[in-house]
């Protein structure tokens, strides 16, 4: 592969990940797979979403009607890219359902820090 090509991969193209500590991919290794026409694709290895349990809660909040995970993350979290720590603490892969039904009461977690076990599952 292209080195300039695997130098993108590797830094997810300005994704945040995986080298923004602020991303649920930080320290991921990338891995390659090839192709049966030999073709090398780099891709992230797989991430396996935690035990809801293992967030410290901050805090529960009830969806009101136009609210988004990312939003909720900076306000209550400081960083848009968290939105992940309240997908996690709410076992949901799904950002836009959490947010789906208005009335729906989530957990926010703690964002003081990244439990152990929360980027490899």
């Amino acid at each position: 592969m292209d080195s300039a090509l695997a130098a993108l991969v590797t830094s997810a193209a300005g994704t945040g990940a995986p080298t923004l500590t602020s991303s649920r991919y930080y320290g991921d290794p990338t891995l390659p797979y090839t192709l049966p026409n030999g073709t090398q694709v780099m891709y992230l290895a797989r991430r396996i979403i935690p035990q809801a349990g293992i967030y410290q809660a901050l805090q529960s909040y009830v969806v009101v009607e136009g609210d988004r995970l990312d939003n909720l993350a900076a306000k209550f979290l400081g960083d848009p890219l968290l939105y992940w720590m309240i997908c996690d603490a709410n076992s949901c892969s799904d950002p836009d359902a959490l947010t789906a039904q208005v009335g729906r009461s989530i957990l926010i977690p703690l964002s003081s820090g990244i439990p152990p076990g929360a980027r490899y599952g």
